[in-house]
């Protein structure tokens, strides 16, 4: 299905104060950043929180969790977004758990280590890549599981997303739980999954993975019209044609590969968690 632009552009805000560390003494503020360091990647990692107005004021109710990749880009829009879109019904009470780094440019450097899978081939002059695998388990296995103890998570109503190689890699973790390595995430969103990367190993691996029918699962992909990945497209419409899997494929027709994040995350939240 082919769409015109959806949303109007939304400034970044950037420039906000850094909210202090959880204190589990207490009730967590609405905003947290948290920082872990991760043995499976064996490097450290800065989560960013961002809690539904409901979880205040409801202290028995359990909130689906959003895994937002790019976290340093991403995060402050997206909460920012979420939070006035759900005041006025529009978006899903959610908790934003955004995974970042110690700053903008370690991201840029970084995301090629841990959203790839496998090792790059030499054309693309990445110094390093290929670690999607730790940084899954990173957080499958560490992550997640803290973010349950600390926070009232719904452990059944699980989302990733992420754009561009982000997208990559939430299909990459799609791919994991269809191959029952991995069983966190209920909810895939991926914005222009750079899925050419090393000659389109991940879509072929995709096509070769026969879902489980008790494999109850909703996916949502897109790209922009003016990426021109008509073919791709098409491919990943054809992609599961039975059996438990919910897939969605959207082009948003006037926008291009930078343009189609923002957008695919809010539609994909409305549509799979029921806005």
């Amino acid at each position: 299905m082919r769409y015109p632009i959806l949303f109007g552009l939304v400034l970044f805000v950037l420039s906000c104060n850094t909210p202090a560390p959880a204190d589990l003494n207490n009730l967590p503020s609405a905003k947290d950043t948290l920082h872990f360091f991760s043995k499976n990647v064996n490097d450290s990692f800065t989560v960013y929180i961002n809690l539904p107005a409901g979880y205040r004021s409801d202290s028995s109710k359990h909130f689906p969790v959003v895994y937002l990749l790019d976290a340093n880009l991403y995060f402050d829009i997206m909460a920012t977004v979420l939070n006035r879109y759900a005041e006025v019904g529009l978006a899903p009470q959610v908790i934003l758990a955004g995974i970042g780094y110690k700053d903008f440019p370690e991201m840029d450097s970084l995301r090629n280590r841990d959203y790839t899978y496998p090792v790059a081939i030499p054309d693309y002059e990445m110094p390093v890549s290929g670690g999607a695998d730790k940084f899954l388990s990173f957080i499958d296995e560490e992550l997640a599981p803290d973010l349950d103890r600390r926070f009232r998570t719904d452990t059944l109503q699980q989302t990733l997303m992420g754009h561009s190689l982000g997208g990559y890699f939430t299909c990459y973790a799609l791919l994991q739980r269809l191959s029952g390595k991995q069983h966190r995430f209920r909810n895939y969103i991926a914005a222009s999954p750079s899925l050419h990367y090393n000659h389109y190993f991940l879509l072929d691996a995709l096509k070769k993975t026969v879902p489980s029918k008790t494999d109850s699962l909703n996916v949502y992909i897109t790209f922009g019209g003016l990426e021109k990945q008509d073919s791709l497209y098409r491919q990943l419409s054809s992609l599961f044609p039975s059996g438990s899997i919910i897939k969605k494929t959207d082009i948003y027709s006037a926008l291009d590969h930078m343009d189609t994040q923002l957008p695919t995350f809010i539609k994909g939240l409305q549509w799979q968690l029921g806005q």
